[in-house]
């Protein structure tokens, strides 16, 4: 059984897949934490609502995105049969950040065989539909 909640939060919230999506603009100089431009962007705050926030439950685990960059970023990478190294991951970023800090590295190993992976991304691909037919701007 899986669901999913979207929410608008008061302040933008960042997930663990954010840092491995939404680079920093200038964060080479001031560090990403301190950004408050990144490319690509996350969604604008809505003036009466706030940022948008899709939390993905499935299997006992909660998955958070605050962008449709990040769903895309998560499919394309959970959907891969054999999933790709953290390491190779964490280079395509180009910080020398990571892998042991990249989110698939703190993915729980349980969820990472293909027959569990098929139902999460049937999941996440259900929420990503529903939201798209509701005409959320994410």
């Amino acid at each position: 059984m899986s669901k999913w909640k979207f929410e608008y939060l008061r302040n933008r919230r960042k997930t663990p897949i954010s840092y491995w999506v939404h680079k920093g603009v200038g964060e080479q100089i001031n560090g990403y934490v301190w950004c408050k431009e990144f490319e690509p962007p996350f969604p604008k705050k809505k003036p009466t609502k706030g940022f948008p926030f899709l939390t993905v439950t499935v299997k006992g685990l909660e998955i958070e995105f605050a962008s449709s960059y990040e769903i895309k970023h998560f499919l394309e990478v959970m959907e891969q049969k054999n999933l790709p190294t953290t390491r190779y991951l964490s280079n395509l970023r180009g910080t020398g950040y990571g892998p042991n800090n990249h989110w698939l590295s703190r993915f729980p190993s349980h969820l990472k065989s293909w027959a569990k992976r098929e139902k999460i991304i049937d999941s996440v691909k259900r929420a990503k539909k529903s939201l798209d037919a509701s005409g959320a701007d994410f």
